[in-house]
This record gives C-alpha cells, sequence and structure tokens, in this order.
C-alpha cells in the first residue's frame, strides 16, 4: 500500500512504513548469502575508526573531568563555580553513557527545541513537524494541547499508538508522525520550555538541552534583537550542531546576510541559520484537514508549505546527521561528536572562566597600584608640607642659631659676672623659648595633616579590602589573616599619631645643648669669673708684697712705690684678660655646638618624618598591598598552570572532533 505526501518535504510516493532511507542490517545480516561476508567485512574497519575515536573521545573526557575540579579551585567565589560544577556533572554522565556505547543499545539521536521567548513560534513548529494532514483527528488534538497540563519537558518518539504520559520531569509522547522516520537514526525529539524559564534552576532539563544531537533555537527576530539572542545563549549558539530558526517569513536576501554578519560581528557561529514560517505551515495543515473544497485545500497547502520553508529544517537535519551504512555504528560516531561538543563547550566555558580569573587578579593589582600611588603621594607631599613648608627646616634651624648667636653676643663679659649663677638657667629658658619654636609648633600642626591622611590611607585600605569579602567575585584574593593583622596594627598604641613623634629630634637636642653645651658654657663662665678675681686679688697681693714686703725685691719703703701698683695692674689687668678671652672662647664654642646640633636635628627630623610615614602613616596600606601582591603572584602563577593544561586539553579536542567529523563523513 502507497500513499502520497502532499507536504512539500516528500515529492513521489512512498510507502506507508518504508519513508526511512536507510537500510536494515540486521535483516541483511540474517540472510546466508556471500553479501554477508561483505557487509561484515566492510562494516569492521568503520567500527574500528569509530572505536578508536571513541577511546581517544573518553581519554580526553576523563582528563577534561580532572581538569575542571582544577578550574574551579581557581574560579571558586566568582560566579563561575556552579557553572563548572554543571560541566562536570554533565560529562560525568557523558562518561557513562559512551563507556557503554559498544554493549548498550543503539542510543537514538536526540533532536532538540526550544524557543526564545513565549512567542517565539516554537511550539508551532513542532507541531507543524509532527502534524500531518491525514493524521488522526485524535492525535491532532493531543498533539496540539501538549502544553495543556504544562509538563516540564516532552519527549516525542515514533510509536503506533498516540498516547501522552506527564511525568515531573519528562513528559513522553508517542507520535505515528513519519517525520521521526526520514533519517537513518531513530530519533528522540525533545520539546522544552523556554530558554528564559530554564535558566530559573531548571538542571534537568539544562541537562537534557546540552545532551542534544541536534540543537533547534526559535527565535522571532522582531521580538528578540540578535544582540539580545546572542548575550542569553552564546555558548549554545557556537555549537556546530545548533540550529538558529529565526520565524520570519520571507526575508530578504539582504535580510538573511545581515543577520549572518550580525552574529559573525558578535562572535557567534551557529552550525545553520534558518528562516521559517511554521505558524504559516501549521494553518495549512489545519485548512486541508477542515476545507471542504480538497483540490483547492491541496493546492493552498502546497504553496503554504513551500513558502513557509519548513522542509529547509528537514534538510538542514539531515545534512547535521549524515548518512550512514551503518546505523549501530553511525549512532556511536554521532554519540561521540555530541560528547566532543559537550567538551569543547566546557573547556570553552572553562577558558572564559580562567580568562575573567585573570582580568580579575590585573584588576585587584590595578587597585593596589592605585592604593600604593596613594602611598607614594601622601609621602611626597609629607616630606613637602611637614620639612619644606613655610618653615622650612633649615630657615628656622638658621633663625634659632641667629637669635642664640644675638643673644650670646649681648652677654659680655662684665653682663655674665653679675649673672654668673642664673646664667645657665638664662640660656636654657631662652633655648626653650627661641630655638626652632616655630618649628615645634608647624610640627605639631603636621601632625594633625598626617593623622588625617593616616586616617584617609585606612579608609581607602578598607574600603578595597571590602569589595574581596565574599560573595565579591574577586574574593579568591580575599585573605582573612590580612584582615587580621591589619586590624591588629590598627589597635597597637603605637599606631596612633601624637605630636611628639616629629618634635622628639627637637626635644632630644634642646636636652643636649641645655644638658651639655650650656652646662659647659656655664662652667666656662664660673672659672672665667673666677680667674679674674683671683687675677685681681693676686696683683693686689703682689703689689703690695713688692711695696711693703721684707725680701730681696723690695724698693724700700715709699721707694718705687708706683713701680708696685704698675706691677699689680698687668697682673690683675692680664687675669681679667684672660677671662675675657675664656668667655668668649666659650661661647663661640657653644655656637659650634649649636651649629652640630642644628646638623644632627635636620638628619634626625627626616628620620622621624620617615619613620612615622613608614610605620604609622602607611603601614596599614603598604602592608595590605604587600600582601596582596604576594596573594596575586600566586594566583597569576596558579591560572598560568591552569591556562596551560587548558591550551593542551583544547588542542586534543581539536584534533578529536577533526578526526570524529571525518569519521563522521564517511
Amino acid at each position: 500500500m502507497t500513499a502520497t505526501c502532499l507536504h512539500d518535504r516528500w515529492i513521489v510516493p512512498y510507502p506507508s512504513r518504508v519513508c526511512r532511507p536507510h537500510h536494515n542490517y540486521r535483516s541483511v545480516s540474517q540472510v546466508p548469502s556471500k553479501n554477508h561476508v561483505t557487509v561484515e567485512h566492510s562494516t569492521l574497519p568503520k567500527l574500528y575508526n569509530v572505536c578508536t575515536n571513541r577511546t581517544r573521545t573518553l581519554a580526553l573526557l576523563r582528563s577534561t573531568i580532572d581538569f575542571l575540579p582544577r578550574a574551579s579551585q581557581i574560579t571558586a567565589g566568582q560566579g563561575q563555580l556552579k557553572s563548572l560544577d554543571f560541566w562536570r556533572e554533565l560529562l560525568e554522565s557523558a562518561k557513562a553513557e559512551l563507556s557503554s556505547g559498544l554493549t548498550a543499545a543503539s542510543p537514538k539521536a536526540r533532536i532538540s527545541v526550544c524557543g526564545i521567548g513565549e512567542s517565539s513560534g516554537a511550539k508551532e513548529l513542532v507541531t507543524a513537524l509532527l502534524d500531518d494532514p491525514f493524521s488522526d483527528p485524535a492525535y491532532s488534538d493531543i498533539l496540539r494541547n501538549r502544553w495543556k497540563n504544562r509538563p516540564n519537558v516532552i519527549m516525542v518518539e515514533h510509536g503506533p499508538s498516540t498516547t501522552l504520559e506527564i511525568h515531573s520531569e519528562v513528559s513522553k509522547l508517542n507520535s505515528p508522525s513519519t517525520w521521526l522516520l526520514q533519517y537513518p537514526y531513530d530519533i528522540q525529539l525533545l520539546e522544552f520550555p523556554t530558554f528564559d524559564s530554564m535558566l530559573e534552576g531548571d538542571i534537568s532539563a539544562t541537562k537534557l538541552l546540552w545532551n542534544s544531537d541536534i540543537l533547534i533555537l526559535v527565535c522571532d527576530p522582531l521580538l528578540v534583537p540578535v544582540v539580545s539572542l546572542v548575550a542569553r545563549t552564546r555558548r549554545l549558539l557556537n555549537r556546530p550542531n545548533t540550529i538558529l530558526a529565526f520565524t520570519f517569513s520571507a526575508p530578504s536576501e539582504y535580510r538573511r546576510s545581515q543577520v549572518s554578519k550580525e552574529l559573525s560581528d558578535l562572535g557567534c557561529e551557529p552550525g545553520r541559520i534558518l528562516f521559517l514560517d511554521p505558524v504559516q505551515a501549521l494553518r495549512a495543515t489545519t485548512g486541508l484537514q477542515t476545507d471542504t473544497d480538497f483540490s483547492l485545500a491541496v493546492e493552498r497547502y502546497q504553496n503554504a508549505s513551500l513558502n513557509s520553508h519548513l522542509s529547509s529544517l528537514g534538510v538542514a537535519v539531515g545534512e547535521l546527521l549524515g548518512g550512514r551504512e551503518s546505523t549501530d555504528v553511525s549512532s556511536l560516531a554521532l554519540r561521540t561528536q555530541t560528547v566532543l561538543i559537550q567538551i569543547q563547550s566546557a573547556l570553552d566555558d572553562s577558558g572564559e572562566c580562567v580568562a575573567c580569573t585573570a582580568e580579575r587578579v590585573s584588576q585587584v593589582l590595578t587597585g593596589v597600584a592605585k592604593l600604593r600611588s596613594q602611598v607614594a603621594g601622601v609621602r611626597e607631599h609629607a616630606e613637602k608640607e611637614v620639612l619644606g613648608g613655610p618653615n622650612d627646616v633649615e630657615s628656622v634651624l638658621a633663625q634659632g642659631a641667629n637669635r642664640m648667636k644675638a643673644m650670646l653676643g649681648s652677654l659680655s663679659f662684665w653682663n655674665m659676672v653679675w649673672m654668673v649663677d642664673e646664667f645657665e638657667a638664662m640660656i636654657s629658658a631662652t633655648v626653650r623659648l627661641e630655638w626652632c619654636k616655630e618649628l615645634e609648633d608647624e610640627l605639631i600642626l603636621q601632625t594633625g595633616r598626617l593623622s588625617y591622611a593616616q586616617d584617609q590611607l585606612w579608609r581607602s585600605t578598607s574600603d578595597f579590602l571590602s569589595t574581596l569579602v565574599p560573595p565579591s567575585p574577586y574574593s579568591s584574593l580575599h585573605s582573612p589573616l590580612l584582615h587580621n593583622r591589619l586590624q591588629q596594627l590598627a589597635s597597637a598604641p603605637s599606631y596612633a599619631l601624637t605630636p611628639a613623634m616629629l618634635t622628639l629630634a627637637i626635644h632630644d637636642h634642646r636636652a643636649q645643648l641645655t644638658k651639655y653645651s650650656t652646662s659647659r658654657l656655664h662652667r666656662e663662665a664660673e672659672r672665667a669669673v673666677v680667674g679674674a678675681f683671683v687675677g685681681i686679688l693676686g696683683g693686689v697681693g703682689v703689689s703690695w708684697w713688692l711695696a711693703i714686703g721684707n725680701h730681696i725685691l723690695n724698693f724700700g719703703p715709699g721707694a718705687e712705690i708706683t713701680s708696685a701698683i704698675g706691677v699689680g695692674a698687668i697682673v690683675a689687668i692680664s687675669s681679667i684678660r684672660w677671662a675675657v678671652g675664656k668667655w668668649e672662647r666659650a661661647k663661640r664654642k657653644w655656637m659650634q655646638d649649636l651649629e652640630r646640633v642644628s646638623d644632627g636635628t635636620k638628619r634626625d627630623l627626616k628620620r622621624s618624618l620617615q619613620r612615622t610615614i613608614d610605620q604609622n602613616v602607611v603601614i596599614i596600606a603598604e602592608t595590605a598591598c604587600e600582601r596582596l601582591e604576594e596573594l596575586a603572584a600566586k594566583r597569576q602563577e596558579e591560572v598560568g598552570a591552569v591556562d596551560a593544561d587548558l591550551r593542551t586539553l583544547r588542542t586534543e579536542s581539536s584534533n578529536c572532533t577533526i578526526s570524529s567529523s571525518q569519521k563522521l563523513l564517511r
């Protein structure tokens, strides 16, 4: 019995059950003839080739499964970990399925249909493919209302009886449609809800989608722009077994090329790009089923079927599936190719994760560089403002030296004689009040400014580190030890800035001046005064002794008295001159000490400022930067090692894919 198909998929009569264009090798192999041996010998080399590629694919599959945990470790806390876990679970199931490929029954070719949006036309497309003008009305009713109870996924397989079994995960529909019989495989058609609904956490449906041997994505370009489509389904669109079907009737050649170019510019290359009108095809089928004028209905049906371009989908599926001489061997090759596509997708996803990790490490290092730049700015401004501001160190020290010199210049020997007991206290008070007083006040003011800079760096460091705290995408560089270390530094008593940290050098050198130089000046002043009085008394004594004493040098009573007085005066004047010289030499020595103390003060102020900046102002930021640079360097090393393994796996995957494609086309 024969029938004539009115759909443009069939243009010649075909037997009602022999419309499947492949040979039944099982029946041939049972015929005891010479051809049986020929078939066996022609099949074994291809079986060996497929098994060899399957072995390589299994080895690559195991290597990829072992690799994914390493990729997960370096991407932990960055949002991609769940994705890599999904790939590991998917590849584990693919490994179990492929491992039993030669011993288990021949798998069915899985063709999945998924719409991008509620009004994509995916449901109408499946209905148009499976419905037939001469279908049983009960079957047509079940087919057109299959989504009435909102099943999760519908699996359609060929069967003589029409039944729809509703299950929680995958519902099953047996269909007598001849569309399921036109390929060299048993077809398992999986129909999914909208793509967006699966993204809400339906992992089982997502795994079924990725397990497809052929994936048909249906999209209405008027409702979903190409840019939005690529953003949502980039990974699926880049699979070579993906057919992108736009529900757009009669597009111009310019529109076709424009869409292809737009997809290419966005980095997407689907296996096929088609423009279909399933609604028109479905209306044609409905019209033929209900129209009373049969001849006119047939003409309308044929025209609508041709204009809907629905046959191009069957051609595209046939091109992707190909023709084989042995269904069992080709089914295994098809499954191997699908697994290779899954491996490539997993490696691509891992590559994006690794690249994203490297980019985020680079961004953290950029943040560290900005923090170091802020630290360098604080250092530069501190040196300029604290030691080189309006009251710079050198000018203040020079002014202090001039004031002290003027003060000592006003203390002549005779002025000093009358205040020799209070002299040391007076000089010490003058040093405290006059020497570097402006600089001390300026340093106290700058301490407050440095404290503000310290708080600014602490806030900047805290804000930067807060961006690394989980669930931040940069949390791979988060370190609780670093956080505790910074808290310890900030809570240490020595962390708070005090004016003494900068003014201590001035106080120490003041104390040095008063304790040593001024004390020595006081002792020299006392010695000069004592020496002067001793000389004066000695001169008087010499004069008296020479004038009235009974000795060989006696000039006689009243004789040459003036000579004796003259000798005494010479002794007294000499002692006074010696005392004045001693006082002047002591003052010059004190000024020399002041100059040396000023030089030491300048050096110590610079060291104190540097120490204060290092140990107080920037210590939090510097410690954070150093530790983060260490963590980033370690993470970059890990990323480099993982990236090297990833390149090796990609090379092997590419080689296996080329080999599989060549064997699939034989």
